[in-house]
């Protein structure tokens, strides 16, 4: 059976166990999630790429930019 929990709480029971667990339970626990915690698992070389062309062409004038503001009245605009 699974018991889905919110986020929060869900953490919270994570920390608080990560806290009082010992050294071969931590190690396992570890062991599974390795690859995450250690790895190039956020962006592949490809998106990584993406991000310094999108970067040049926002140094050069190529394309729009915008301050957070103006990004924030853009939504509200489209929301109404």
């Amino acid at each position: 059976m699974i018991i889905v929990m919110e986020p929060s709480s869900l953490k919270q029971k994570l920390h608080h166990y990560i806290d009082i667990a010992d050294e071969k339970k931590l190690q396992a626990i570890y062991t599974i999630l390795e690859d995450e915690i250690e790895g190039d698992y956020f962006y592949s070389q490809e998106e990584i790429k993406e991000f310094y062309d999108r970067r040049q062409k926002h140094l050069s004038g190529e394309s729009k930019s915008y301050t957070v503001e103006e990004a924030l009245n853009l939504v509200r605009q489209n929301r109404k």
